[in-house]
């Protein structure tokens, strides 16, 4: 059978998809770098090559698959032409919305609180720098400086993770919440009062 020869970077995607499903369908207990290796039709060598142990693997899948459940609610932040309250509006709900998850349940799984954590701390890392770009524009254009975009993006991301991806999401109680305190954060940051 003739080899296949990839990017480095499209295998290694590859590699840490399968790894995601596997780790989600059998248990991270039950999977190693080899069966990740023969599920995506690779030598046990090459899947070495990019992680070294199961640990760096199951770490690196887990990074990957929070940059694939953020895009959505970062493309949301990153449109040009829409006011910041409604795309903070919008990213909430996209964020919300587990159907786009594929290993929802794997994560929301009683017993997977820890596994859950550690995902949505990685989608606030990447939901974090988009919505920085998306308060430092709305204060652009508004004509104001401002010196704690970040800040106030790390309060916003890491406020609002519990209450939209939470299990039993989507939970009106816990939007409507998480609502309310992002409008007075925006409401507090246009007033000039958070650049003192």
């Amino acid at each position: 059978m003739p080899r296949t020869v990839k990017d480095p970077e499209e295998r290694r995607r590859e590699l840490l998809a399968c790894a995601m499903r596997l780790f989600a369908e059998e248990g991270y207990d039950n999977v190693s770098v080899r069966a990740v290796a023969r599920a995506a039709h690779v030598a046990p060598g090459l899947a070495y090559h990019y992680f070294d142990s199961k640990e760096r693997m199951f770490a690196e899948a887990i990074e990957d698959y929070a940059r694939r459940c953020a895009e959505g609610v970062c493309e949301v932040l990153g449109e040009r032409g829409v006011p910041l309250g409604e795309k903070l509006e919008r990213a909430l709900e996209t964020g919300a919305r587990h159907g786009g998850y594929p290993y929802a349940e794997f994560f929301h799984a009683q017993g997977h609180g820890a596994l859950h954590d550690r995902l949505s701390l990685a989608m606030c890392e990447v939901v974090r720098p988009h919505l920085r770009e998306a308060l430092e524009a709305d204060a652009a254009e508004r004509g104001v400086a401002t010196r704690d975009a970040d800040e106030l993006a790390a309060i916003m991301v890491y406020g609002c993770v519990g209450l939209a991806s939470s299990p039993g999401m989507p939970d009106d109680c816990a939007l409507a919440a998480a609502r309310r305190y992002l409008r007075a954060l925006l409401a507090e940051f246009r007033s000039g009062k958070a650049l003192s």
